[in-house]
């Protein structure tokens, strides 16, 4: 064969499978049917092998086990560090709204006490009976007697107990008595409605912090909080509500003062629409930043609502919207909603700073308690950890980069040396002549043996693709065709792997023409002559089949027709690489469930069912390579490879006379129909029954060996000058429907 048709029939390969397409040394690898399970074992069986093979591998494996090892430890210890710390934010929530329930209760004691003691019951119940005559004034109800005497009986206790003042408020929520003289006979304001309302009903009532009315000192709307209880006459009956008076920046704030977290934690109280109802322990940095005003007594009782500026304020970033569109933060939102939690992950506070909190509702006091504390605080001791972790696994990453590297350079300097290798000529005992073929992983050399001066063929991985996967299938293709002793067949002299790292492997040296090259330049081929060439491949095939090896990939290409002395038309059968054993185990037939061919001449069931494949799949494409060689066609017309997939399962050809315009004998056209049959059972038994039956075909002796040798005579200087020592081209392998 010329130089240029080798080449090409090396390099036009095609790898195809249903969901890309590769090219890879003239073969198409899509195994698709493997269950994750048959991967997995492969691969525990396979990973000691190669591991032993790249000594490299042990200190990145060792890094990604550290490496894991270490992730495992840093979640297991943050999982164990924000466990505890839900416990403790929990803890000191829990303590808050104890310590709240008991002053509340203390608060209410005293009320009680004051609203129980006969004096005062008398005193309210001359107000609550004056009040109901008519055109009574501010200053009557002020000027009483019984308001005079209940002032000078509850201002010593208000004053002990450290109260600001009270009032008294009647069935009809108008104020009977106060220290104030300007809210006297006045209704009561709503604020009031916290503790009136309950009161009224009877029972004790503690109100949040609200917005109070001017009064005495204190300015215009200025926080303040009651506790309630109802004042009942002689007879039982609630006759007015008696409330004092607190200031919520005392006692109620440092309720929430006693049980918080380090430096940056803090317990505070805040209504249904998350405005606060205390002061802060940053009351400095939220005027700093304009939260409230920036005033000596302004705080963020009732003047901070609880949003989440979307950004760090403490570190001069902006909110991302106007303060009016913001959202509640995390647990304002969910607390209102009446959602008690615990949040260790982490979410903004009202200055943006990321915080830890926990959080609870308070039904009958109608407003939320919260323990926040600065993330990075509440982690100090996991960052700690962390950076020693992170240190180490940057160490780790580090070494394993620059092992890497290393390998990168030690397989350059491999390749290298290959490349110098063939560069001097030499290949171990062979003194390379000449490349006359090359394909996508490999190619092939004239060559010949430096002591015994026999010319081979050798065939070598190509030094840049030299990689394990590559040199077992180089290996597999070696020791199968190795087997083989046939004279049909492609001999193996020798198999080696040179100090570079080259591999190879010496076959015979055949000077000839492959059929596919014979068909394009000299058209249909005589009967006779067919018949005479498929009988060699059925021999050929028949020692291989007799030893469980099926060729797969049967065509054309894969067959040279060479001369040996005066034995002209002598055929080689090549590309055994591909071949697979057939084996009865359903497993192994699983783990082998890869099918080859090339479309053109593969059979339906390598198609369909590739694990149930035998040998009458060869006897198909056997049928094929006739119907090239009496027709110079293929069996469709059609140049899409999922098409021709399709019709070689579905579609019958038509019979080579027709495709051919002209008669051909009637026993060798059905002899070729029937190998060409869609059910393997249908074709012939073997390939030696085939052989049997194309020798009793009626132009089975029209080629004699003199008009073998007269053609080669014609023809031989055409080709002989390069080797067919050669593989195929257009091999596909495809993964089964499943």
């Amino acid at each position: 064969m010329a130089d240029d048709n080798l080449q090409s029939s090396l390099s036009n390969g095609v790898l195809v499978d249903n969901r890309r397409t590769h090219t890879e040394d003239g073969c198409v690898i899509a195994d698709e049917t493997a269950s994750r399970m048959t991967a997995a074992t492969r691969l525990v069986t396979q990973a000691p092998l190669w591991l032993s093979r790249h000594l490299w591998a042990w200190p990145l494996l060792g890094a990604a086990s550290l490496s894991l090892v270490g992730l495992w430890v840093r979640d297991r210890v943050e999982g164990t560090t924000k466990v505890a710390l839900a416990s403790q934010l929990q803890t000191v929530r829990d303590a808050n709204i104890a310590a709240l329930h008991l002053w509340f209760t203390e608060q209410e004691f005293d009320v009680k006490s004051f609203a129980a003691d006969a004096h005062f019951q008398s005193s309210i119940a001359e107000l609550a009976a004056l009040a109901q005559k008519p055109g009574v004034t501010p200053a009557l109800l002020t000027n009483s007697a019984a308001a005079r005497t209940l002032l000078a009986d509850l201002q010593p206790l208000l004053e002990s107990q450290h109260y600001l003042d009270y009032v008294v408020v009647g069935m009809d929520r108008r104020i009977l008595a106060s220290p104030d003289s300007r809210l006297v006979n006045r209704s009561a304001p709503a604020g009031y409605s916290l503790f009136v309302n309950q009161a009224l009903a009877g029972q004790l009532a503690m109100s949040r912090p609200f917005a109070g009315e001017a009064s005495g000192s204190r300015g215009e709307d200025e926080p303040t909080m009651f506790v309630g209880s109802p004042v009942r006459s002689t007879k039982g009956a609630v006759i007015a509500v008696l409330g004092l008076r607190m200031n919520p920046k005392d006692e109620f704030t440092r309720v929430f003062s006693v049980a918080q977290m380090g430096a940056t934690g803090e317990s505070f109280a805040f209504d249904r629409q998350g405005v606060m109802l205390t002061t802060s322990r940053f009351d400095s940095k939220l005027k700093a930043l304009g939260l409230i005003p920036d005033t000596p007594d302004a705080t963020p009782i009732l003047n901070l609502k609880l949003l989440d500026p979307g950004a760090n304020l403490e570190r001069g970033k902006r909110p991302t919207r106007p303060r009016a569109d913001l959202p509640l933060t995390r647990m304002a939102a969910l607390a209102t909603k009446e959602m008690d939690g615990c949040d260790v992950q982490g979410y903004r506070n009202c200055r943006g700073v990321e915080v830890v909190g926990a959080w609870a509702w308070l039904p009958d006091c109608e407003m939320g308690v919260a323990t926040e504390v600065a993330a990075d605080e509440a982690f100090q001791t996991l960052y700690v950890l962390r950076r020693p972790f992170l240190a180490l696994f940057g160490l780790l990453v580090l070494s394993g980069v620059a092992i890497f590297a290393f390998t990168v350079l030690i397989d350059r300097l491999e390749a290298s040396a290959r490349k110098s290798a063939l560069a001097a000529k030499r290949l171990g005992q062979y003194v390379l002549l000449q490349e006359i073929g090359h394909g996508a992983n490999g190619m092939v050399y004239r060559a010949r043996h430096a002591l015994l001066r026999r010319p081979v063929a050798i065939k070598l991985l190509s030094p840049e693709l030299t990689n394990e996967a590559a040199a077992a299938r180089f290996e597999h293709e070696v020791q199968i065709t190795s087997q083989l002793t046939h004279p049909n067949t492609v001999a193996i002299y020798d198999y080696g792997r040179t100090p570079e790292g080259l591999f190879y492997y010496a076959m015979e040296y055949l000077t000839g023409i492959d059929l596919h090259r014979l068909v394009t330049h000299y058209g249909p081929q005589p009967e006779g002559r067919v018949i005479h060439i498929l009988r060699q491949v059925c021999d050929s095939l028949a020692e291989a089949h007799r030893i469980g090896l099926i060729h797969r990939d049967v065509k054309p290409a894969n067959i040279v027709l060479t001369r040996r002395g005066r034995i002209c038309d002598l055929v080689k059968v090549l590309d055994f690489g591909l071949a697979k054993a057939v084996d009865p185990s359903p497993a192994k037939n699983r783990a082998a469930n890869m099918i080859v061919g090339t479309p053109q001449y593969m059979s339906p069931e390598a198609i369909e069912t590739p694990g149930s494949v035998d040998l009458r799949c060869d006897l198909y494409s056997v049928g094929s390579v006739g119907y090239w060689l009496l027709t110079g066609q293929q069996l469709f017309e059609t140049e899409d490879v999922q098409e021709w997939l399709a019709k070689q399962v579905g579609e019958v050809p038509l019979p080579p006379s027709q495709r051919l315009g002209r008669a051909i004998s009637a026993d060798l056209e059905s002899l070729v129909m029937q190998c060409l049959a869609k059910q393997p059972a249908q074709r012939p038994v073997n390939a030696e029954a085939l052989e049997e039956s194309l020798a009793g075909c009626a132009s089975a002796r029209t080629w004699t060996s003199l008009e073998a040798e007269r053609w080669w005579e014609a023809h031989a200087a055409e080709f002989e000058s390069a080797s067919a020592g050669v593989v195929s081209e257009r091999t596909l392998v495809i993964a089964p429907r499943t």
